[in-house]
């Protein structure tokens, strides 16, 4: 495989190939929970109520805030708002754990560690959390913040930093090749809800998705096959920095597997191996914006990431003007990251919305853009793979990346953002008491054709918001 066009060529759904035989091995269910054995743990403390409003929060995701420690308090909040458990039922037997942001299947094929340093409750280390009770483990003591500048290539000023892995294996168990997708989309989710929640707080942050992989994943103890680093999060506006070593720890504790019986995907582990980086060789262009923005009354923050799920019982009925705008803008022009944003274009198909005739559009130079008007509900719901719900949303965005653009970093970087973006409207959606929902399978060459896109550029993610 030459690059990651040719990946995600060959993990492309067309018609015949939703329905070739596929069958799930019940047995080999991947397990959503990392567990580390023979090490402490400290109990983080209870999720609180944070009441800056979500439309607001949105809006100012890339004005510059404050540097600042956090407390325990706020690592507790910011490790439950990427990955906490908020619902619990019975699946097959066995209590299953929805999280604060969505997942493909439900499979959560990611893990987040936290390099925490200067707080009195918890000795300075590397830490994973564990959503199953809210908890951190730790697994290696001592202060390696000097190390970890040198694995992300920025300087560090403040006491906390998260990183996010993916256990590909868990979304390959069901989704195959096509795996890898699910798993940038998926972190980009997690990467939104940690970027909203420091911002709600007032404080800066950035996502980090350019370092040296090698040295991350060593870092983090994984072996940068089956576990490898994705991206991470940092509460401040990052500078680059040129360290000489990194000096990870000399071992880590052993995990229970998460699987029963391995399920390597080689294409997988190729186009990884294919976007790394082994350098701080690069330039951080992070998007900043300016105000004025509305006054828009929308739910807490903290309230939406504990009550967000993915929607699909949308009744067709209109939205207004202002809703539409407000979640458009709050949710789809800006985001605080490294991978030179904008990375992905994006198309919205609308229907029933005051004041915008139903059609295709774009946005162009901050204005909203008609490409082709009609009602194209039907058209979008078939080429979703036939899920029915797509035809009663209010806007369906459909994410497009141009591969001539840049290399298999990029492509990395463009998924991640789509996810973002993705969680963005989830989370923008339900404060105005409407719903969202992801979606990553569809007939990508049909969805190109139907947007009339050049060759060189293919959908990567689409999302649905409609009244409830």
């Amino acid at each position: 495989m030459k690059d990651c066009y040719e990946y995600h060529i060959k993990t492309s759904h067309t018609y015949e190939s939703v329905r070739r035989p596929h069958f799930l091995d019940w047995s080999n269910y991947p397990s959503p929970f990392k567990f580390y054995e023979g090490v402490r743990r400290f109990r983080l403390l209870p999720f609180i109520a944070v009441t800056q409003e979500t439309i607001d929060t949105l809006y100012r995701i890339c004005l510059q805030g404050a540097v600042e420690s956090l407390s325990l308090q706020e690592i507790s909040n910011l490790a439950f708002s990427m990955n906490g458990i908020t619902k619990v039922e019975n699946f097959h037997g066995e209590t299953f754990g929805f999280r604060t942001t969505p997942s493909a299947g439900a499979l959560y094929p990611f893990e987040l560690y936290l390099f925490i340093r200067d707080l009195t409750e918890i000795p300075d280390g590397i830490y994973h959390y564990q959503p199953y009770d809210h908890t951190l483990e730790l697994l290696s003591e001592g202060n390696y913040f000097e190390s970890l500048q040198t694995a992300l290539c920025t300087t560090v000023e403040t006491n906390c930093v998260a990183v996010i892995t993916a256990i590909y294996e868990r979304s390959a168990w069901k989704y195959r090749d096509r795996a890898f997708r699910y798993c940038l989309l998926d972190i980009g989710h997690m990467v939104s809800n940690g970027v909203v929640y420091l911002k709600s707080v007032g404080l800066e942050t950035t996502a980090l998705s350019l370092f040296n992989d090698d040295s991350v994943n060593e870092l983090l103890g994984v072996d940068g096959e089956r576990e490898f680093s994705l991206c991470a999060l940092i509460p401040e506006k990052p500078a680059l920095f040129w360290g000489e070593e990194s000096y990870p720890p000399e071992k880590f504790p052993e995990t229970l597997p998460v699987l029963r019986k391995p399920v390597r995907s080689e294409l997988i582990e190729k186009v990884y191996k294919l976007s790394k980086m082994d350098n701080c060789e690069f330039f951080r262009d992070i998007p900043e914006s300016e105000g004025p923005f509305p006054e828009v009354s929308s739910l807490p923050i903290s309230k939406v990431i504990k009550k967000r799920r993915s929607r699909r019982g949308f009744t067709g009925k209109f939205i207004s003007f202002d809703e539409f705008r407000f979640i458009v803008e709050s949710s789809l022009l800006c985001f605080p990251s490294d991978w030179g944003f904008p990375k992905c274009n994006f198309f919205i198909q609308v229907r029933n919305v005051n004041g915008v005739p139903d059609g295709v559009y774009t946005v162009v130079d901050g204005s909203l853009t008609l490409v082709e008007r009609g009602n194209f509900g039907r058209e979008m719901a078939y080429l979703c793979l036939g899920q029915s719900f797509v035809s009663r949303a209010n806007m369906n965005v459909v994410f497009t990346y141009r591969f001539s653009d840049g290399n298999c970093r990029d492509y990395r970087g463009a998924l991640i953002e789509a996810g973002a973006l993705g969680e963005n409207l989830y989370l923008s959606s339900e404060s105005l008491n409407l719903g969202a929902c992801g979606i990553g399978a569809f007939y990508d060459f049909e969805l190109q054709r139907f947007l009339n896109l050049e060759s060189n550029e293919l959908p990567v993610y689409v999302v649905s918001v409609g009244s409830l």
